[in-house]
């Protein structure tokens, strides 16, 4: 049985290389991601020979597509023996059109594949969200210069002066959005990710803008990289009662700490209606689909 455990700070030193050279654009590929939500998703990683082996789920496993080595997608027979051993069914959520395309080729006929919208992720262009051009942007650029025109407002760079500040603006945003209101009680939700981010900042290599209204933190945004072409932004928040605050600290991020990137990964929508609204009003350059596969035999005792 494979021994997976739960991703500690001390792993990003051996395994944020591995998938960083993967080449991989899904938010599951930043340490960052597995190390923030470990407690929501019960996220756990394991070294196996030259792979890494990635799964989720406190009671079950959810595997994903090994990642490194010189042959991972026949690492995949490795995750079906696992499975196996633990007593469940199989199952690997997170793989890309081209991955599932992959695996029916070399085994034929042996997965089910069902497509995850909800779990897509949003792949914008950098020079897009920097440049607001063209017809389609029209709205956002009177947007944005609604703000300036409406506030007084300053941005600066997170680091360890104002990292509190964010903190303040995390937890009236809980309180006004339902979510916990004191740290101690938070359990695996946004809010313990977000505690997380903020004690580990430096370490976890993390970068992020604030911005300030009259003064007073309104606005951030956190993010890391995936790879040396892709950005993943992992937090955004903004205060009630700002028109057109979250526009701001989307560009002004944006503008000037990612032109290098070819691509901001702005996660997946999880299907709420007002979040797909709004992240397809930015015009994503393209959904990172995710598939959820499982063997074929299993599927059928199943719904036998």
């Amino acid at each position: 049985m494979l021994q997976f455990k739960y991703p500690e700070m001390e792993d990003r030193a051996w395994l944020q290389p591995v998938l960083s050279q993967s080449g991989n654009l899904g938010s599951e590929s930043a340490f960052g991601t597995l190390f923030l939500w470990k407690n929501t998703y019960h996220s756990k990683i394991c070294r196996y020979e030259d792979h890494v082996l990635l799964c989720s789920g406190e009671h079950f496993h959810t595997y994903n597509l090994p990642v490194g080595g010189e042959k991972p997608f026949e690492a995949v027979e490795i995750l079906i023996a696992d499975a196996r051993e633990r007593g469940i069914p199989f199952k690997m959520w997170g793989v890309s059109p081209q991955g599932a395309e992959k695996l029916e080729s070399m085994y034929p006929g042996r997965f089910t594949f069902e497509l995850d919208r909800n779990g897509a992720d949003y792949i914008y262009r950098s020079a897009d969200l920097i440049g607001l051009s063209g017809r389609k942007y029209h709205g956002k650029r009177n947007h944005l210069a609604q703000f300036n025109r409406d506030y007084s407002w300053s941005y600066e760079e997170i680091g360890a002066e104002n990292l509190e500040d964010c903190r303040k603006v995390a937890l009236e945003w809980c309180r006004s959005n339902g979510g916990c209101e004191e740290e101690a009680a938070c359990g695996g939700n946004e809010r313990c990710a977000l505690r997380r981010a903020f004690e580990n900042f430096e370490a976890l290599h993390l970068a992020g803008g604030l911005i300030r209204i009259d003064g007073k933190p309104a606005a951030f945004t956190i993010g890391e990289e995936i790879n040396p072409t892709t950005y993943l932004l992992h937090f955004e928040k903004a205060l009630d009662g700002y028109n057109g605050l979250y526009a701001a600290i989307n560009h002004e991020f944006a503008a000037r700490h990612l032109e290098k990137y070819e691509y901001i990964n702005r996660e997946e929508d999880l299907g709420l209606e007002g979040l797909r609204r709004a992240k397809l009003s930015y015009h994503p350059a393209f959904l990172l689909e995710k598939y959820l596969i499982k063997l074929k035999e299993e599927s059928k005792v199943v719904s036998e």
